[in-house]
């Protein structure tokens, strides 16, 4: 069985602190369609064991100077930890360190050159996404694309941010 472990649980102390992460829409569809969390390819090595990183902040940071390119998927810290599902040979790694970021890394048992390395983890998408955020700043069409594909598929809160 996959194992998981957590790091120093320093930043947030209880498991149900809500997290968030900035997705494009693409990958937004591409989780509620697909079941796959995507995660950011690190470094160009096959031999390593790390398969990707993500980090999540602990609560919606101001960008107002960003464009609203994206949406916020929120979870919880234990919703991470039962939500994600990695394969028999795959360990998820969950650093609470830092006091604004959970780090999630995907880590290969045995790195072999010659395998294919995935960029993302099966996840049970009822039990991961608590609410979604669009911008306040996105175009009315957005936010209403967004709400119509996310409650196509879940029962979860769309709101602006």
């Amino acid at each position: 069985m996959a194992r998981r472990n957590q790091e120093n649980a320093e930043c947030p102390a209880a498991t149900d602190v809500t997290v968030v992460r900035k997705i494009p829409f693409v990958e937004l569809v591409e989780l509620l369609e697909f079941n796959r969390l995507r995660f950011d390819v690190v470094g160009s090595s096959k031999r390593s064991a790390l398969l990707g990183v993500q980090e999540w902040q602990c609560g919606v940071c101001d960008e107002q100077a960003s464009p609203p390119d994206g949406v916020y998927v929120c979870s919880t810290v234990e919703a991470l930890q039962k939500a994600v599902l990695p394969p028999d040979d795959t360990q998820l790694q969950i650093d609470l360190s830092s006091k604004r970021r959970i780090k999630l890394r995907a880590l290969k048992a045995h790195a072999r050159g010659g395998s294919p390395r995935p960029t993302s983890l099966r996840v049970d998408v009822q039990a991961l996404i608590s609410k979604v955020l669009v911008p306040a700043q996105a175009p009315a069409h957005l936010f209403e694309i967004v709400k119509h594909v996310v409650v196509s598929r879940l029962w979860v809160e769309v709101a602006r941010v």
